[in-house]
């Protein structure tokens, strides 16, 4: 596995540019997020850190080059919902590349918006993306607070249903794994398992 500084630098060498800079403050703040959720929840930061870093990493690929990283039965979810090519590509990329944790390759793969099962890992990527310090809208800043409180299936939960509810808005079609991870993260919270 490459060392953390040549992963940090390999990601900035991509988005610190004009065109990507914003995703670049974005995944630091990923990263950032990730880091503090790590060392709170007592999961590798390395790890976490790795995953954040790459988790937008093929978000600007051209489609040709993202459809090589691509599994045929992946290629057709994505075609359905196109939000997780970026996803599922920097993962296959992290496995193609970089090493073969099946944790950070989850995570990476995941993040967009989670699945049955997920490991600590996995959640910490997931909401970290959601609700980094640059991220300034309404309901990111209302879901970083129930994280920051401890919160974090909570904040998992309302991230999930605030998407849900933004898509709907929007006319587009929730994937099933969204409704799935929403109720599984409901349950959670009324057990008040934390």
């Amino acid at each position: 596995m490459l060392f953390l500084g040549k992963i940090k630098k390999m990601v900035k060498n991509k988005f610190a540019t004009n065109d990507h800079l914003d995703r670049y403050q974005h995944t630091l703040g990923v990263v950032k997020m990730a880091k503090y959720l790590a060392k709170q929840y007592k999961v590798s930061t390395k790890k976490a850190m790795l995953a954040a870093y790459l988790h937008d990493y093929c978000k600007y690929d051209k489609e040709e080059d993202i459809l090589k990283l691509l599994s045929e039965k992946d290629k057709e979810e994505c075609k359905q919902y196109p939000v997780l090519y970026h996803s599922y590509a920097s993962a296959a990329f992290y496995k193609k590349e970089i090493g073969s944790d099946e944790d950070i390759y989850q995570a990476i793969r995941n993040h967009v918006f989670g699945r049955l099962g997920m490991s600590r890992l996995e959640e910490i990527v997931l909401i970290s993306d959601y609700t980094e310090e640059n991220r300034a809208y309404p309901s990111c800043i209302h879901c970083r607070e129930i994280l920051l409180s401890g919160n974090l299936y909570q904040a998992i939960y309302e991230s999930t249903l605030l998407t849900i509810e933004f898509l709907k808005k929007k006319n587009i079609v929730p994937h099933p794994l969204q409704l799935e991870v929403l109720d599984y993260y409901e349950g959670l919270c009324k057990n008040d398992i934390k």
